[in-house]
């Protein structure tokens, strides 16, 4: 028998003999020792636990007298074989369920959990915000490490608010990128922009409220939102981003959620003129806009739109980035840039939620930063970005033709390729089949059934090539599909 996990305490009231005898009775009684299967003889069951041989042999005694095992001579100790098919008689409880609370039960009754165990990346995976971890200089990222591990600043819990340094790179940054305008006081570190969205609901949303969101619209937001218990008001989206006009005149709302630099799922950039109606709107409503910035990073043409937290004059935009769709998704360290009077409260939560995000890679992105390889790789990512994009146009006007019609993307790292006469779950299916993963557009609408088909198509992980490739088998998946 290979040996089993005995755990005695000779610290408890309970006599060790005693705590032998239970957990060789649970053993069985569980199947992890079957009937008829050998026991270690005393003397090496003794050596084993580090007990006097007397203490194996009155847990075996007591086991033998109530039936558990069976002794034979010049054999051993065995389970006794009288028990097959008798475990049944003290059957396990079943798992104790504790109640949920209501923020539980919302928030599990958006289904299943994406990102948890997903199953082995096809050859040929869109999946969107996905970056190129063959391209991030990891040697540098490593020597940054080691460096910061070698200084010996880690031996407290960090500033719940983030590293300064980081936060003063980040203000510094996103000033000459974004146009945002922010002290370092203003920017807190999170792990994540899912995080921010959870710390900010938590302190501004009763449940009831009134949170527009856009339709389509990044899910998980909606979904975070929702189990806060908040009333989600979609607001369309069209070729100019979220339509302003249509935002609710009566009853107002208490945030509104937007992505409006590169609109996710579709694309579109939220025009100027809207922009400054959604601005005006949340002035008169008394309302917070969430600007989800999660990957202007990447542009291609022209310069970038202002960012609406530049735009606002009024204290009315919180303002959330991330690192992790640009450098690597595991790195999980985003940032929020908060007006004035949400910063005590919001970094008061995040001390309550997780006492502070990693110090050490805090440490060594504000190294990354002030070093400056992290403008060095935003300017090959991009190179790298515009050639896949302009790759994965190309092939999809060759092995699509007319059924590709997606927008140009300007920014960001992908595409929504709107279906024609082909559903969707069956074009899913069948592009799986070819080793392709490609990515619905429905679960993106708060009406999934009455979205138009589509799928997201992101390409910053693919080399042209495998771009390509997957182009080509996904055109036959949707000739298959639409027959």
């Amino acid at each position: 028998m290979d040996q089993l996990a005995l755990m005695l305490d000779p610290a408890l009231d309970q006599p060790l003999h005693r705590q032998l005898y239970a957990q060789l009775r649970a053993a069985i009684l569980t199947g992890r020792l079957r009937p008829g299967q050998r026991l270690p003889a005393t003397r090496g069951l003794a050596e084993q636990l580090g007990l006097a041989r007397n203490t194996v042999a009155r847990a075996y005694d007591d086991l033998l007298s109530e039936g558990y095992l069976e002794g034979r001579v010049g054999a051993g100790t065995f389970v006794s074989a009288a028990l097959v098919g008798q475990a049944a008689r003290e059957p396990a409880a079943a798992p104790w369920a504790p109640p949920l609370s209501p923020w539980a039960a919302r928030a599990l009754g958006g289904g299943a959990v994406t990102g948890v165990d997903l199953p082995a990346a096809p050859p040929f995976d869109f999946r969107p915000g996905t970056p190129d971890w063959e391209a991030f200089p990891r040697r540098i990222w490593w020597r940054l490490l080691g460096r910061r591990l070698r200084a010996g600043e880690l031996g407290r819990y960090p500033d719940p608010a983030g590293y300064r340094a980081l936060r003063a790179a980040i203000a510094a940054h996103l000033a000459a990128s974004r146009a945002v305008l922010c002290q370092t006081e203003q920017v807190a570190i999170v792990n994540g922009t899912q995080q921010a969205i959870d710390l900010l609901a938590r302190l501004l949303i009763s449940p009831g409220d009134r949170v527009v969101v856009e339709e389509p619209g990044y899910p998980e937001a909606r979904r975070v939102l929702s189990a806060y218990g908040a009333s989600i008001v979609p607001v369309p989206v069209d070729g100019r981003g979220l339509s302003a006009d249509l935002l609710p005149s009566e009853g107002g709302a208490r945030l509104v959620y937007v992505t409006p630099s590169h609109q996710f799922p579709t694309g579109v950039t939220l025009s100027l003129d809207r922009r400054l109606r959604l601005l005006e709107w949340a002035r008169r409503h008394d309302a917070l806009v969430l600007e989800d910035d999660y990957d202007s990073e990447f542009r291609y043409a022209g310069r970038p739109v202002e960012s609406l937290q530049g735009l606002d004059r009024a204290g009315r935009v919180v303002y959330l980035g991330t690192f992790s769709s640009v450098l690597f998704p595991p790195l999980r360290v985003g940032y929020v840039v908060l007006p004035a009077g949400l910063v005590e409260p919001f970094v008061a939560a995040k001390w309550l939620a997780d006492r502070g995000t990693g110090a050490l890679e805090q440490q060594a992105l504000a190294d990354f930063l002030v070093d400056g390889h992290f403008s060095r790789h935003l300017r090959r990512m991009r190179r790298l970005g515009r050639a896949r994009r302009d790759a994965l146009l190309a092939s999809l006007r060759r092995h699509l033709g007319s059924a590709a019609a997606p927008p140009l993307a300007e920014t960001g790292t992908h595409v929504l390729l709107p279906l024609r006469g082909v559903d969707e779950s069956t074009a899913l299916g069948e592009a799986a089949r070819r080793g392709v993963g490609v990515y619905p557009v429905a679960p993106h609408y708060l009406a999934p059934a009455s979205a138009p088909p589509g799928l997201l198509l992101g390409y910053a992980s693919l080399s042209e090539a495998e771009i390509d490739e997957g182009v080509h088998r996904l055109g036959d998946a949707l000739r298959a599909a639409a027959r």
